[in-house]
């Protein structure tokens, strides 16, 4: 057997997940997931990792259509090393039912993957690999308590090369679980279990955010970006450990499309420009962006916001624009324009232009526009 090996470990693929609220790219979106899981196996195969994790929330719901589940077994099927191990996470949790999610999945799964549904210590010397995982699988979609603490109470078998913990839940600091309702932990209870390492899931910002040598707590993070609130890129993470223990962990890319959202102030229409140049890149075309502008434009620039608008829903996968918060430059050709001279609207607005107190003039100009109506 192997006394050092190699790990991908990815969390929370969501596979399944409806993306409802993105009509104009919800199939793009929902296939996304199934090629984000193709490539993290595809990393693993080309790293020649032994042992490929899942460490919870594969699917999204645990009442996912059989055709997404014989398609997530399928794509495992081509992991070239020895083992895959599935953990429940708080979406696919348990269901120990003959028509179940897990029960399902496992009919179709090769012989290769391990699916780890309950609290105890997995022998992989079956697999070749000489191992002892640590399984703390969800039974429910909330918890107050974590699943880790019959780990911690167990004795390790020291003729046994490796020991490692998976589990899924918020990890205090790191994750956003303010009324602890996701398996909440610290990383103080993690390391006191007295194993190697955690290969964790739920969090879907990759953690630690700086690596280094005595590491032992790792999440992924989500292996494809699934909403504005997840700004980062797609990432797995690829984990050695050596003869002695020592770990040495690196994140790689895994995803294809990226969400952002902005609020950007602008004076002057370069500004609107740097903007469109900056997203005009083709590398953005899998980009959904939501994006909020503010500030002041002359008024045949803010007629031109149009045109901007309609370069990026070209050049992006998914474009939000929001222009509330843009007014028009109250300028003397405007108020000539607008009102008669010699009125008290008239004289108003040209002597704050002339002090240049633009914001006393754009509130001037939208009252009295406002009275006008």
């Amino acid at each position: 057997m192997q006394n050092k090996m190699k790990i991908l470990l990815t969390s929370d693929v969501h596979l399944g997940m409806k993306f409802a609220g993105y009509p104009s790219v919800q199939d793009k979106l929902i296939e996304a997931r199934f090629e984000a899981l193709k490539r993290c196996v595809d990393i693993a195969n080309d790293r020649e990792c032994g042992l490929f994790v899942i460490g919870g929330d594969l699917f999204d719901r645990v009442s996912v259509a059989k055709a997404d589940i014989k398609r997530a077994a399928d794509i495992l099927s081509d992991f070239q090393g020895r083992l895959v191990a599935v953990l429940p996470g708080n979406h696919d949790f348990i269901i120990e039912r003959p028509d179940g999610l897990w029960a399902i999945f496992k009919g179709f799964a090769d012989n290769h993957v391990l699916v780890l549904e309950s609290n105890k210590i997995y022998s992989l010397k079956t697999y070749d690999l000489d191992v002892n995982l640590y399984a703390a699988p969800c039974e429910t979609k909330h918890s107050a308590e974590n699943n880790i603490g019959w780990v911690r109470d167990i004795e390790k078998d020291k003729d046994v090369a490796f020991h490692i913990g998976v589990a899924h839940g918020s990890l205090e600091g790191l994750s956003p679980d303010f009324n602890k309702n996701y398996y909440p932990m610290t990383e103080t209870e993690l390391l006191a279990c007295g194993v190697d390492l955690w290969l964790m899931g739920h969090t879907h910002i990759p953690y630690p955010t700086q690596l280094g040598s005595k590491d032992k707590v790792f999440y992924p993070g989500t292996p494809e970006p699934d909403g504005f609130d997840c700004a980062h890129e797609g990432k797995a993470v690829v984990i050695e450990i050596g003869e002695d223990k020592e770990i040495r962990a690196s994140f790689v890319s895994t995803g294809a499309y990226r969400f952002y959202s902005e609020e950007i102030e602008i004076s002057c229409w370069e500004d609107v420009e740097r903007i469109l140049a900056r997203y005009s890149d083709p590398k953005h075309k899998s980009t959904l962006l939501k994006l909020k502008i503010r500030g002041r434009l002359l008024e045949e620039e803010y007629e031109r916001l149009v045109e901007f608008r309609d370069n990026l829903e070209r050049n992006l996968c998914l474009f939000h624009f929001d222009s509330t918060e843009i007014t028009i430059k109250i300028t003397p050709e405007v108020i000539n324009r607008e009102f008669t001279e010699g009125s008290f609207p008239y004289r108003l607005l040209r002597r704050l232009a002339e002090t240049q107190d633009f914001e006393a003039l754009q509130i001037a100009y939208e009252f009295i526009r406002e009275i006008r109506r």
